[in-house]
């Protein structure tokens, strides 16, 4: 009879041999007004896979585009890629009025509810990636705080033919801001002809995204060939090496944490766990509750 010891090793070599490479998915084209153009990713289109990530916007924007509006349940995160030009503009309901630019990113986590607006100065061309982040349930009351890291507090990873930024986490020997509400990691990489590898730690979760250029992913048996606009998953599972090789110039970002798994409600950018906290939220909102916009 197989000894219970013997019996979890096996499971976990099956569970490593798995393969854990999700499905190519390719950005929506998004358009709003003359000043803003995206290509957008939601959760649906992964079925499960992008958790915690909820939605994904590589977007640029030239002009002032959405109105002060609220967010509750998650965190919305806007990483400026190093090609913007000029200034974006972020005020939100905690006070900050910070002017991000170019390789700086922003992370507003709304809990339990914060308003935000965000827009160009005059004449400049935003190129950013903004994110919503799930929250697990017993974070979705907290009040609401934010992480601000600017361009020369990342860490850089350099070697031949790649140089990767770790905005958030860890990868390899570089540690960046880690003060999110869970443990999340966020590379923002370049590929020159050549290849670069992460470790995935157990239990988390990756989502690829090539920003331009083409790229192979590389995990245990599987491979990919992501084309510009085009984002695969790795599943949660052992520790595990994915390998991004690139032949020509290319961009990427790598997103990786423990997935939450629970149920929630979408409400526009509120995320609660039930249609009671949504509406509670609203009400809150309509009160003053989470504070004003500075002017």
């Amino acid at each position: 009879m197989m000894s219970q010891a013997a019996t979890v090793e096996r499971t976990e070599q099956t569970s490593d041999r798995r393969e854990r490479l999700g499905a190519i998915v390719s950005a929506k084209p998004l358009s709003l007004g003359g000043g803003f153009t995206a290509r957008h990713f939601s959760e649906e289109m992964f079925c499960g896979s992008m958790d915690p990530l909820l939605m994904a916007d590589d977007f640029t924007m030239t002009a002032p585009t959405f109105d002060p509006h609220l967010h509750a349940g998650i965190s919305a995160v806007t990483a400026v890629f190093e090609d913007a030009h000029g200034e974006f503009i972020n005020r939100d309901t905690l006070g900050h009025t910070i002017a991000l630019k170019a390789g700086d990113l922003y992370w507003l986590t709304a809990a339990q509810g914060a308003a935000h607006e965000e827009r160009p100065a005059e004449g400049a061309c935003i190129h950013a990636l903004q994110i919503f982040v799930n929250l697990p349930s017993h974070l979705k009351r907290e009040p609401a705080r934010s992480l601000h890291v600017s361009a020369d507090q990342v860490p850089v990873l350099a070697g031949p033919g790649h140089r990767v930024r770790v905005l958030l986490g860890r990868s390899g020997a570089a540690v960046g801001a880690e003060d999110t509400p869970e443990e999340m990691t966020m590379l923002d990489g370049y590929l020159m002809s050549g290849s670069f590898q992460h470790r995935l730690p157990e239990g988390r979760q990756a989502w690829i995204y090539v920003v331009s250029g083409a790229l192979v992913i590389r995990c245990g048996d599987a491979e990919r060939v992501l084309g510009p606009a085009a984002a695969t998953t790795v599943q949660a599972g052992p520790p595990t090496d994915v390998l991004i090789e690139a032949e020509a110039s290319a961009h990427f970002v790598l997103m990786a944490a423990r997935p939450i798994r629970e149920p929630f409600v979408k409400h526009g950018p509120l995320v609660m766990s039930t249609e009671v906290d949504v509406q509670r939220t609203l009400a809150f909102y309509a009160e003053g509750k989470f504070g004003r916009i500075p002017s």
